[in-house]
């Protein structure tokens, strides 16, 4: 981490900080929110407001504090952010469908889960095939009551000995753990950059308990329950709920104050009028179309001919007519065949200008590599064209040594970088320009690294489509869930519209983990001292102290010395991090309103919470306090209640 941090960085800890990434939050806000229902309106914020905030704060309004958006940049040790992680906004209802996809992308009713499903296999485990059924189950835990020895009930019921242990344990045997499994299924996520989905993974489910919830119906007839503050893509980018629809009013007499439409899924690429028109924007062929689609060149020509896109008679697609087509010439010059033998040895081979390793199926076997890693490659890019900057588009994985004068290097992903098709098209003009690229990203070679899971180009591709959403109602309390995705793409599809999660955070698949850990200074080293739900924390002495610090390091070098052998060895980052201890560190960002803000410094600042994370939590009310300094004012007179 560097050591100069931007403004607005408070550091926290031995590595930590929490730093506020963007702001639309003021005192006044709150105040004019409160004040909409009668049509009145400030420009300053003055005494009465000051009241007004006292008011709402004391008699839990909370939703003229929802309006104040705060999105901080926060690095902590792991095992803080799995505590921060409890504090979620925005939230769906347990019967939201979750899309789930196979291999090859596609999507079947059999895959599909709500979250009601995935949050009980995630808590409780799923139903375990090989578990001995309910009577063999019931018999042996009355032969143990019994007094028989757990061999004697294997031996007499013919059940596993493991099995018999976790019924004397008085575990539920017939269920296992599913959330490897879970973690395993590919989830529907949107590349934002392309506008295709793809695919990602579920890092976590999160039980956020009752909370307000509201229907949104589109005019395709999808219906999505969520809470006001759960964010959703619209075709002007990512809102809350509530800002999206505008949502005001409470109860049954809540409302849509603007219209807006959701981002969707399902339209099939070769369908869909606005990618039609973009691939012909770009003069892309017919055939081009078509394996870009996943679908024949005849389905194009139909959608084409549909669209009103079609291909003109005579026109050209790539390029322009050659001046000299059809031309024939003559250099009055007659050649022996002997000649003509001579200059083929003379200009074949190496010894031709033109000459790049020739075209072999060598050399076609290298370009079908690079084509099935160019999706790792533009991730770790950040889909971004080297040469020029431009990011997203039709992107090639580059050869930056090329392939003619490195062969050693023609299979290393290390050697592949990310440029757009125009940039590309010129590297490639000739053998100057490509040795002159090489030359200016030489550094370059050996970023990009294998990764565990590459998304394929198979099946059929699918586009988001905006779709207008014409309703909205008030459903009352209910049970709310939501899900952390891995990145690069942190949002998921559920019940057909994209929509996200409040936490971003750094994922240790795609980049190599830090080799920062925390050690606790000498006099945060404590003993727990009582009983469960009512512990208290007292100094060790300062040799403990120090020994635990040492062994704490130790460790630490021990875990990442053994990460890093495994990454070299080839072993897949998602697995090497297995080894990572709980205090290293990682990034995340944190969307949150104001009432959410102080609901997180009430609980996590308290002097019940643990030490390291009322650090981070003192550091956002800090940040807190100096956007909003009548509101936390307000909020400190109301013995730290969030309203």
């Amino acid at each position: 981490m560097a050591e100069t941090l931007p403004g607005d960085t408070i550091r926290v800890l031995d590595h930590g900080f929490v730093r506020l990434d963007d702001a639309m939050a003021s005192d006044l806000s709150v105040a004019n929110a409160a004040r909409v229902s009668f049509a009145r309106r400030k420009e300053e914020l003055d005494e009465s407001d000051v009241g007004l905030i006292g008011f709402l704060m004391r008699d839990r309004h909370g939703t003229p504090f929802e309006h104040n958006a705060f999105r901080f940049h926060i690095r902590c040790p792991l095992f803080v952010a799995r505590e921060w992680f409890r504090h979620r906004i925005g939230c769906l209802t347990g019967d939201a469908v979750v899309t789930f996809v196979d291999t090859n992308g596609h999507a079947t009713p059999k895959l599909a889960k709500t979250i009601d499903e995935l949050w009980t296999a995630w808590t409780e485990g799923q139903a375990n095939g090989n578990a001995p059924d309910l009577a063999t189950r019931e018999a042996a835990a009355r032969l143990l009551a019994g007094g028989a020895s757990q061999r004697e009930v294997a031996r007499t019921l013919e059940i596993g000995r493991r099995s018999v242990r976790r019924i004397a344990a008085g575990e539920r045997i017939e269920l296992r753990d599913a959330r490897s499994r879970i973690r395993r299924m590919r989830l529907r996520v949107l590349n934002e950059t392309a506008g295709e989905f793809t695919t990602g993974h579920v890092t976590e489910i999160v039980d956020k308990g009752v909370q307000p919830v509201y229907r949104l119906t589109l005019t395709d007839g999808k219906q999505l329950m969520l809470t006001e503050n759960h964010r959703v893509l619209t075709d002007g980018g990512w809102l809350t709920m509530g800002d999206a629809v505008g949502l005001e009013g409470a109860g049954a007499d809540v409302r849509m104050t603007r219209k807006c439409s959701l981002m969707a899924n399902g339209v099939v690429a070769y369908r869909s009028r606005e990618w039609l028109r973009e691939q012909r924007r770009l003069r892309r062929s017919v055939a081009e179309m078509a394996t870009e689609a996943g679908c024949s060149y005849h389905t194009i020509r139909k959608w084409l001919r549909l669209h009103g896109l079609q291909h003109a008679p005579g026109e050209a697609v790539r390029g322009r007519t050659p001046w000299n087509k059809g031309r024939s010439y003559r250099t009055g010059r007659t050649l022996t065949d002997e000649h003509r033998a001579a200059i083929r040895r003379a200009r074949s081979g190496t010894k031709s200008n033109f000459w790049r390793g020739g075209a072999t199926s060598e050399r076609a076997s290298v370009a079908a590599w690079a084509t099935q890693r160019a999706p790792a490659v533009h991730a770790q890019y950040d889909y971004t064209c080297q040469q020029c900057g431009q990011r997203g588009g039709r992107l090639h994985a580059h050869h930056v040594a090329p392939v003619w004068l490195r062969a050693e290097l023609a299979r290393s992903i290390g050697n592949l970088i990310s440029l757009c098709e125009t940039c590309h098209r010129a590297v490639h003009t000739s053998v100057r320009n490509e040795l002159a690229f090489a030359e200016r990203h030489a550094a370059k070679i050996g970023f990009a690294v294998e990764l565990d899971e590459v998304p394929t180009r198979r099946g059929v591709k699918l586009v988001a489509h905006a779709v207008p959403v014409v309703s909205l109602e008030y459903l009352g309390l209910r049970q709310t869930f939501d899900l952390c995705v891995d990145g690069p793409w942190h949002n998921f599809v559920a019940n057909g519209i994209v929509v996200h999660n409040s936490f971003n955070e750094f994922s240790m698949r795609y980049a190599k983990a830090t080799d920062e850990f925390y050690v606790p200074e000498a006099e945060d080293v404590r003993s727990q001292v009582g009983k469960p739900g009512a512990y208290s924390f007292e100094p060790v002495d300062a040799e403990l102290a120090e020994r635990t610090r040492e062994e704490l390091r130790a460790v630490y070098e021990t875990a990442y010395a053994t990460y890093e052998r495994l990454v070299e060895a080839g072993v897949a980052r998602e697995l090497a991090r297995a080894v990572i201890p709980v205090g290293a560190y990682t990034e995340f960002y944190w969307t949150v309103n104001a009432r959410s803000v102080m609901n997180f410094v009430s609980l996590r600042a308290a002097d019940t919470a643990q030490r390291e994370i009322r650090r981070y939590a003192e550091a956002v009310e800090r940040l807190f306090a100096e956007k909003m300094p009548a509101t936390h004012a307000a909020f400190v007179a109301n013995d730290r209640t969030a309203p």
